[in-house]
């Protein structure tokens, strides 16, 4: 796919993660898990860990991948009263459904503009600047429990967000083969569970 034109490249830089002004945090939530087609699309990346943005629903769309749309505020009804055990139950399961699992990569400039050329910017993707905190990192994975401070922190990411197509749809059958090697390198690798890609991600190609 080839993009139109990246004229938000130069703002996103802005979206840092240190001092270090070349890079941004980038938040995957496709076939991108897969730390092997992120090596081959942005050479420089770095994969650093599993992310979560609270507040999304991840969905195929009707153009046949990965999108997250995000959840509109449920307006209260002051006239009707609600059971308050499923009033919970009810904002347990919202919760649930209105997070997405992600890899971040460190992604510098050049593997930028590299990137929204492969999601199609500006027609299929526009790019944003969301609130997305630290699940799992390099250090944790190796088992040295640091950034636990740091996990509890909002960082802003850049992801790639289709905001016209925000209905569900099928998946292409490439697409599939892609977002199972995604899967399992994220689930073997960097702890995103097996059960969140089975219900949220799967049900799109193993239910219907």
């Amino acid at each position: 796919m080839e993009s139109q034109g990246s004229q938000d490249s130069q703002d996103s830089t802005l979206t840092i993660t240190d001092e270090n002004r070349s890079e941004i945090l980038y938040f995957a939530y496709g076939s991108n898990l897969s730390t092997e087609q992120m090596r081959q699309r942005c050479p420089y990346s770095t994969a650093v860990g599993l992310g979560k943005v609270t507040g999304w629903r991840w969905i195929i769309n009707t153009r046949g991948y990965a999108n997250i749309v995000r959840e509109s505020e449920e307006e209260e009804d002051d006239d009707e009263k609600v059971d308050e055990e499923k009033r919970k139950s009810s904002m347990e399961e919202d919760t649930e459904e209105s997070q997405v699992y992600g890899m971040l990569y460190l992604l510098p400039v050049e593997d930028e503009e590299r990137l929204d050329r492969y999601e199609g910017v500006p027609w299929a993707y526009e790019k944003l600047h969301i609130e997305a905190s630290w699940v799992s990192n390099r250090d944790r994975i190796d088992g040295e429990e640091q950034r636990v401070e740091e996990e509890l922190t909002p960082v802003k990411v850049l992801a790639y967000v289709d905001r016209q197509r925000v209905t569900e749809g099928r998946p292409k059958e490439e697409y599939v083969e892609r977002m199972e090697r995604g899967i399992e390198d994220a689930v073997e690798n960097w702890g995103m569970s097996e059960e969140y890609a089975d219900r949220v991600m799967r049900r799109f190609w193993v239910d219907g």
